[in-house]
């Protein structure tokens, strides 16, 4: 029997799909264009799970609740080394046409470098096929696309089978630098800091995690989605055996139309063991000096950058605790509306990256970086999210890590400030990489 023919006829989504797709009248239609159907019967995992040859993507709100699982690639936006941000949003929302039912997923490097195979300097993709809130939608980009969507609705495998969750555990984990290394790093920024060359750096560590087996990425998504709430959860796997993913806590910003919305998310705490130690703990970073300090230098930060785009701009004077399933940090909202003319790639230009993820001054923090780290960090700590016809959505994409067949590397950094030890650092990052330990039973 013809797989492929059998999918098309048992699946009712893709025989409606594909109902709609011969029902076109291509004088009368816009493109791009969406075709929706319901699709109640397909389980979003499994169908990821189910079509590993084609670029896959999965973004989750941090509501938990709006989460996309997308399939193929109707249309991409790739970005080359030292390009322009607001150059591959441009074409993007080319691409887009004013459609607002297609979005572009993607993302970004942290320095616009190209070091990760595939995922190079930036990439977007609008997928063939995205799965959300029980409908499946179809991107058909022009008429001469309508022949491919045939042929790629007639490949796809719907699963109904289960995914299953199971997740080797670690056999190998290698640190780099060395706790040696990290001590003498932060000895180094922290004698620029007495400088007065910085008042913060953010450096980073991997942790490369490998496996007796494949590390199946859909299955390590979806057990964080599960184990992490208030997070944006993210998988771009566009091929090459790598996936990219991750559960972050922190927003770069949402722009609806003109309205913005940004964050400040510095300063880390553990959750305590009960509701009374958990208290004590939020008590103690509310009361941290050195906590509090590394958190304004941001807040400082988001205020230097937007007041030239903004007509009004509200920065919470006072942090509050962002609760998480492992972890607290202090958190602070910010919100404005946006000067006429002030675009995505000008927001991303002029907010990547904040003192969270760089240091403060960013000019004199970011060449501190690639001198002292031993590493390129690719996409971590770097924009990750969607661009839409009329909005559009980016989280910094920290507590994340690339998988490659056997192996995971983990990616966690820490601010540091006057005051900063380096002992405290490195359970600072080792707690940040806490919810994947916990889901792979390690």
């Amino acid at each position: 029997m013809d797989t492929s023919l059998n999918f098309e006829l048992t699946s009712p989504a893709l025989k409606r799909l594909m109902a709609e797709l011969e029902s076109l009248d291509i004088a009368q239609t816009q493109f791009p264009l969406a075709i929706t159907v319901p699709a109640s019967e397909i389980e979003p995992w499994s169908l990821l799970n189910a079509n590993p040859n084609l670029p896959r993507v999965c973004w989750s709100e941090r509501d938990s609740v709006s989460s996309i699982f997308g399939l193929g690639s109707a249309a991409s936006v790739e970005m080359e080394a030292g390009g322009d941000a607001a150059d591959c949003f441009a074409q993007c929302q080319q691409l887009l046409n004013g459609n607002t039912q297609l979005r572009c997923y993607g993302g970004f490097s942290f320095d616009g470098s190209a070091h990760w195979k595939t995922f190079g300097a930036g990439l977007f993709v609008i997928p063939r096929i995205v799965l959300s809130e029980n409908k499946l939608t179809l991107a058909v980009m022009d008429a001469e696309d309508i022949e491919r969507c045939r042929q790629e609705l007639t490949q796809l495998n719907i699963d109904s089978q289960p995914l299953n969750s199971r997740l080797p555990t670690p056999v190998e984990k290698i640190y780099q630098p060395t706790f040696d290394g990290w001590q003498s790093r932060i000895d180094e920024a922290l004698s620029l800091i007495r400088a007065e060359a910085l008042e913060k750096i953010v450096l980073s560590r991997k942790a490369k995690l490998r496996f007796a087996e494949a590390l199946d990425p859909i299955a390590l998504t979806a057990r964080l989605s599960v184990s992490t709430h208030d997070c944006f959860v993210f998988c771009f796997d566009f091929g090459d055996e790598s996936a990219f993913v991750g559960a972050t806590p922190e927003r770069l910003f949402f722009r609806e139309g003109n309205r913005l919305y940004s964050e400040v998310v510095a300063g880390t705490r553990v959750r305590g063991e009960n509701s009374e130690a958990d208290e004590l703990l939020a008590k103690e970073l509310l009361n941290s000096d050195k906590d509090q300090r590394e958190h304004d230098i941001v807040r400082k930060s988001i205020r230097q950058k937007l007041h030239k785009f903004v007509e009004h701009l509200e920065v919470d004077s006072q942090a509050s605790i962002l609760r998480l399933a492992k972890k607290q940090h202090l958190r602070s909202n910010v919100c404005g509306t946006l000067k006429d003319g002030v675009d995505d790639g000008m927001l991303l230009n002029r907010l990547h990256p904040t003192p969270a993820v760089g240091g403060y001054p960013t000019d004199n923090a970011l060449p501190e970086i690639a001198r002292i780290e031993p590493f390129s960090r690719g996409w971590y700590a770097a924009p990750v999210g969607w661009i839409g016809g009329e909005d559009s959505q980016f989280a910094v994409a920290i507590r994340s890590g690339l998988v490659s067949g056997r192996t995971l590397t983990l990616y966690s950094g820490a601010g540091i400030v006057r005051g900063s030890d380096p002992d405290e650092e490195w359970q600072e990052i080792e707690n940040k990489i806490q919810d994947y330990m916990d889901v792979l039973g390690h």
